[in-house]
């Protein structure tokens, strides 16, 4: 009785199982690193300053404080989110603005504030902590 080898003579096998794998790590690094927004920005000079600073500026700066929720004045006077920009313009035009949070203002609503200004041609912000 004569017995022969298994496999001989054959190739040995390549698995497809990690080929697959490897294919489906780098979908998904392919598709998470890449961006599908268009993202719009606008172009603004802001600053961060601590409030102790000053500017040698003929022209007065501006202050508009933000506060928690959402509200917004400029040098005391209450004003909304929509008529801040043509409050700016026809009572403080070309002035410089500091925005500054008050009462815990949030991130959102500073970046609502900002957006604002930037979409209304406000291009000098300073940040006041």
């Amino acid at each position: 009785m004569q017995l022969r080898e298994r496999n001989r003579g054959s190739s040995p096998m390549i698995g497809l199982t990690p080929l697959i794998d490897v294919v489906f790590i780098l979908l998904i690094f392919f598709m998470l690193a890449s961006s599908f927004l268009d993202w719009k920005g606008f172009e603004m000079s802001v600053s961060i300053t601590d409030g102790k600073a000053t500017r040698q500026s003929d022209v007065r700066p501006v202050m508009v404080n933000v506060d928690a929720n959402g509200g917004l004045s400029i040098n005391g006077e209450a004003v909304s989110l929509s008529g801040l920009v043509p409050a700016l313009q026809s009572d403080y035009g070309g002035s410089p603005v500091r925005l500054r949070p008050v009462n815990g203002a949030s991130l959102q609503h500073l970046v609502d504030v900002m957006d604002a200004l930037g979409q209304g041609g406000v291009t000098d912000v300073e940040f006041i902590e």
